[in-house]
């Protein structure tokens, strides 16, 4: 998705049922993915839940470097955490700069200071490979990174592409070869879009390294978010779990990760899912983890990650939805096997969107663990429920878009949305 700081004023394109030419253009993905609704009416269909949850105040993260045990992401003293992040920092196109003046809150320092006091603890930051030897920008991702730290938020870097510019936002937000390099064996040699290439799988690496030795030992910078959206649909050179050939992305996480542990072993190495809308893999499928988990030499820092928007459904069901979310990912966490963290999350709905809205809820009752009798994860004593990232930051509501309103608060219509995705410490019984 695209960074919300690379050009706010942009209007998202919108799909009204699935389209796969469309999808595979990302047309629909020009201008940022929507934030979920929650109206009042979800509000009431889980007040429960929604009560115990708000009956602690949402904390911070603890100070340290993050790790894993079985299905749970737990700080230096092996207590449970969860990620509650707000995403649309960053940028996502070469020569991109961070603009902080979409709506009440202006400058670095006071857009941090309220996305603690919405209740966040951490974001989500989009670079591309470009992006590293840009000079001016990485000083910005310096003063981000130094706010976040007097706030205690902390950081997630994510490489959303190879080398986009702004006349193509669709290859910003995913790029439009699938993969993670543009040039090379394994690549036509562009990035799928018509431009020429000029990162390799070999540079891809290097600019990984060159982020990681930045950020080494600030433990501000918990993570970092390997490839944005692979996809493999309706691509004669997609990605592939496994096989050792130069499009072998598990191999390219271990690769990738190991390169990164050498320098900043303390950070958590975020790999996502395959995309495959012809598999029906909407949102990503971890099922190969099962077979082939991405290994590491510093253990306990490998995170599983996908994307959840309610338009990527045909039909918005809840006998439709936890199925899918149970073969794709959900089995990792009710099974204790691996930690997953939802690293973009939203809907394209609206406060009278009774589609998106009962996306939300279902989807927030699968995170929070209610859906335990479907086969979806449960969560007891002092495990936390699914980690998340809110797709995004910012305020345009006359488009539906941004998580707050021009008044500086969140938007009525998701604050129980939002208000159930954050991190508050359960005690052990």
């Amino acid at each position: 998705m695209l960074g919300a700081f690379s050009g706010w004023s942009r209007v998202r394109l919108r799909a009204s049922k699935v389209d796969p030419v469309l999808m595979r253009n990302r047309v629909s993905r020009v201008g940022g993915t929507l934030v979920g609704c929650f109206v009042a009416a979800v509000a009431c269909a889980h007040g429960a839940v929604a009560s115990q949850v708000a009956a602690t105040k949402a904390a911070l993260l603890p100070s340290g470097y993050l790790s894993t045990r079985g299905c749970q992401i737990v700080d230096r003293h092996g207590h449970a955490v969860r990620l509650a992040c707000m995403g649309g920092f960053g940028t996502d196109i070469v020569g991109g700069r961070l603009d902080y003046d979409n709506g009440p809150y202006h400058g670095v320092d006071a857009n941090i200071s309220a996305v603690r006091e919405f209740g966040f603890n951490c974001i989500r930051v989009d670079f591309n490979d470009k992006n590293v030897s840009d000079p001016v920008l990485m000083s910005q991702f310096d003063e981000l990174v130094a706010a976040c730290k007097k706030y205690g938020v902390k950081v997630i870097f994510d490489n959303h592409n190879n080398e986009a510019t702004a006349r193509n936002w669709g290859n910003a937000a995913q790029q439009s070869n699938g993969i993670w390099f543009d040039t090379g064996p394994g690549s036509d040699g562009t990035d799928g879009a018509g431009d020429k290439g000029t990162i390799s799988d070999e540079q891809f690496l290097l600019d990984w390294v060159v982020m990681a030795k930045r950020y080494a030992g600030n433990t501000t910078v918990i993570g970092f978010d390997i490839r944005n959206e692979p996809w493999a649909h309706y691509n004669p050179r997609p990605p592939v779990w496994g096989g050792d050939g130069p499009r072998d992305i598990h191999a390219m996480y271990e690769r990738v990760g190991a390169a990164i542990q050498k320098v900043d072993p303390g950070a958590l190495i975020i790999c996502e899912a395959i995309i495959n809308w012809q598999t029906g893999a909407y949102a990503g499928d971890l099922a190969p983890v099962v077979a082939l988990p991405v290994k590491l030499s510093v253990p306990a820092k490998v995170v599983y990650s996908l994307h959840e928007y309610a338009w990527s459904e045909v039909k918005v069901s809840k006998d439709l939805l936890i199925p899918r979310l149970n073969k794709t990912w959900g089995f990792l966490v009710a099974g204790n096997v691996a930690p997953v963290w939802i690293g973009e999350m939203g809907t394209a709905s609206g406060p009278k969107d009774a589609r998106g809205i009962q996306w939300d809820a279902d989807l927030l009752a699968y995170l929070n663990g209610d859906d335990g009798d479907l086969g979806g994860p449960v969560f007891r004593g002092a495990d936390q429920p699914v980690s998340a990232d809110v797709w995004r930051w910012g305020c345009q509501p006359e488009t539906e878009d941004g998580c707050m309103n021009h008044a500086g608060v969140i938007r009525p219509e998701i604050a129980a949305y939002v208000d159930g995705l954050l991190f508050r410490p359960r005690p052990v019984r």
